[in-house]
């Protein structure tokens, strides 16, 4: 497919048709509009002609009947000369395409007809055929409908923040990375970027599929095409146009459109021996009955619309039905073998694993300070240290406060950051300290034994100043801090196996101790724990040797060689990553690990979907065919008749278009 160009509103096309057609149509290329243009301009001339002929020939004098006929013969020559063009073309094409494959046999019942001084027929047949052919080229399940939609998400324009302090409203496609947008309520997001100021709720659906709405604040990332719902933010521009994460989905989804799948290659291979083959039907059937008209009919009815329409009408549909649930598909060929895959390589950690830490325990050190502080209370003191910074097991106790509703403000003390040790507060009476064992102890602190546990430990501590000579120094607790299993992982890998996935192991660059613990909890049939990236490859490579069809999955990253070298890569969470992108072979632009039984099932289903419309399209052929050949069907009639496949193909294709709706 060409990239999309803007039309001018002047030369061939700034006519009444081509105005209708851009009032109903997505948009089009200059090469399709011509096209367009031409079909029905002609056919709707030859219809124009048609009738005036018929009208003289039957109504006007009989003088008159023979510049009547010639008025028909005019039309039919107007009708049928894009069509005997596109036909010739295609005898020097090794390209057997629906509309080579179709124009041909429909030029050969043309010339029939003529020859037969048939001309009625010879212009009433290609005037179907071309209002059928629009119909199937510009149908609900037009690729480019569906990425040009996406690509419509974009903003027009944008607010940028001047230096001076005020906003000014420009064009997005002058947006710059660095500049600051100011983003109100209802408005979509022109860019990719970060948060400066500001907090709100955002519309992410357009890009992960995600139905619930994701709260941001200061720091949180954005993309472009999303829709701010509540509150003012101040974005800065991280990336513009085609490099945001929504122009690398329609970028992703235009080259899939345009690939092709082993089954669809094979049919084209044999494809070119269609022609010939409804040449000597129609051959013999002339041969036997003598009868042009049969033969023409043979030629019509052979028409193989519906099967070559069987494969690319399902894929776009599957193609559609995935991008509506955050699933890229780089290309169609990775759908097919995604519904051969038997065996499922996880990464641990930001795959399997959240990838960040999560509280799991806070325990007192002892039984006194039980009695006195409950979990909440030791929590919050942990907060308000844990608040000023930005390490990973501060911001995991911050995130559990968060999420109990937590708020705090410091409003007097010195709070420090003390490198590689923890969090120290100094109040009027008391000190506080959050971090590591070895630092309270030496500061101090009488600790317990360093717990059994596999995850991240942070004490929490104080000292009150009881008077000028005694001061209280008191262990509190420390937090338990691990990376979890995702909350759907279980889930995602049981219906995996329902689909057949019958073999799932875990890789990770992990300890051996953490990695058993996580893949036991899961059913993993195998661990494999402290691998680099390279040994991740050589595992993917064991698993083919043994005849697996295998399906990587990664965050794209340090897991690029495994990802690239699996029958199947897949990339979680690949919305902001651009190497997942360029690895993986599907992108799951949320990190909800359920869109993997999905895409397999999408996958399968979308298998069983082509297998049923080649069978369709094939016997349909074949049972209109042999009526013709049996003089049950004339020309006309074939020409309707020979898009009952079609509709029913396209009909079978467009059930792939609720995958998933359901599930919500």
């Amino acid at each position: 497919m060409s990239t999309v160009t803007p039309i001018q509103e002047t030369g061939a096309f700034n006519n009444p048709l081509s105005k209708r057609i851009r009032e109903l149509e997505a948009p089009l290329t200059v090469q399709e509009r011509a096209k367009i243009v031409i079909q029905l301009g002609s056919a709707m001339l030859a219809g124009g002609l048609l009738c005036v002929g018929l009208w003289q020939k039957y109504y006007g004098s009989a003088g008159m009947r023979d510049v009547a006929d010639f008025v028909i013969m005019l039309a039919s020559l107007i009708v049928s000369i894009p069509i005997f063009f596109i036909a010739a073309k295609g005898l020097f094409s090794r390209s057997a395409t629906n509309t080579v494959m179709t124009e041909q046999l429909v030029a050969l019942a043309t010339l029939a007809a003529m020859a037969n001084h048939d001309f009625l027929t010879a212009t009433l047949i290609p005037i179907i055929m071309n209002l059928s052919h629009f119909l199937e080229e510009r149908s609900i399940l037009g690729a480019q409908s569906a990425i040009e939609g996406l690509r419509r998400l974009h903003s027009r324009s944008a607010t940028i923040l001047q230096e001076d302090g005020t906003e000014k409203e420009i064009p997005t496609n002058d947006l710059k990375v660095g500049d600051v947008c100011v983003v109100h309520p209802g408005d979509v997001i022109p860019a990719d970027g970060d948060v400066l100021n500001g907090e709100s709720t955002v519309d992410q659906s357009s890009i992960t599929g995600e139905s619930v709405p994701v709260d941001m604040n200061a720091g949180s990332s954005v993309f472009a095409g999303t829709v701010n719902l509540t509150g003012v933010m101040q974005i800065k521009v991280t990336k513009t146009g085609d490099l945001t994460a929504l122009g690398r989905v329609v970028d992703l989804l235009r080259g899939a459109e345009q690939s092709k799948t082993p089954i669809m290659k094979l049919i084209e291979k044999y494809a070119v021996y269609y022609v010939p083959v409804i040449l000597a039907v129609a051959g013999i059937v002339l041969f036997l009955y003598r009868d042009i008209g049969r033969a023409v009919a043979v030629l019509v009815v052979g028409c193989p619309g519906a099967l070559i329409l069987a494969g690319p009408t399902a894929m776009v549909a599957a193609l559609a039905a995935a991008s509506r649930l955050g699933i890229l598909i780089k290309n169609t060929r990775f759908l097919e073998q995604m519904a051969d895959v038997d065996t499922c390589i996880l990464d641990k950690t930001g795959t399997v694993t959240i990838g960040a830490l999560q509280l799991t325990e806070i325990r007192p050190t002892n039984e006194d300070v039980a009695k006195e502080w409950d979990t909440d209370k030791l929590l919050f003191e942990g907060f308000r240290l844990a608040s000023a910074s930005r390490h990973p097991a501060s911001r995991a106790i911050v995130a559990a406060a968060d999420a109990k509703g937590m708020k705090v403000k410091i409003e007097s003390g010195r709070l420090s950051e003390i490198s590689g040790k923890g969090v120290l507060l100094e109040e009027s009476t008391e000190t506080w300290y959050l971090g590591r064992y070895e630092w309270l102890r030496d500061e101090g602190f009488q600790l317990p034994p360093v717990p059994d546990f596999l995850g991240s430990l942070v004490w929490l501590g104080r000292k009150v100043q009881i008077n000028e000579t005694q001061t209280l120094v008191e262990a509190l607790c420390c937090f338990m801090l691990a990376d979890r299993p995702r909350p759907e992982a279980r889930q995602a890998l049981a219906e995996l196996r329902k689909l057949g996935v019958d073999r799932e192991i875990m890789l990770t660059g992990d300890r051996r101790q953490v990695a058993a613990q996580i893949g036991g909890d899961l059913g993993m049939d195998k661990i494999i724990a402290e691998v680099l990236p390279e040994q991740k490859l050589e595992v993917v490579a064991t698993e083919k040797a043994k005849g697996r069809i295998v399906m990587m999955v990664g965050d794209g990253v340090n897991d690029a060689p495994a990802l690239a070298s699996g029958n199947v890569g897949v990339a979680l969470g690949a919305v902001a990553s651009d190497i997942a992108l360029q690895s993986a072979d599907v992108a799951l632009l949320t990190n909800d690990l359920r869109r993997l039984p999905q895409t397999v099932d999408l996958a399968r289903r979308t298998q069983w979907t082509i297998h049923v419309n080649i069978l369709l399209g094939a016997g349909i052929s074949i049972l209109f065919v042999t009526l013709a050949s049996m003089g049950y069907i004339n020309a006309l009639m074939g020409a309707i008749l020979h898009n009952v496949g079609e509709l029913f193909v396209i009909a079978n294709s467009a059930r792939l278009l609720q995958f998933g709706i359901d599930d919500e």
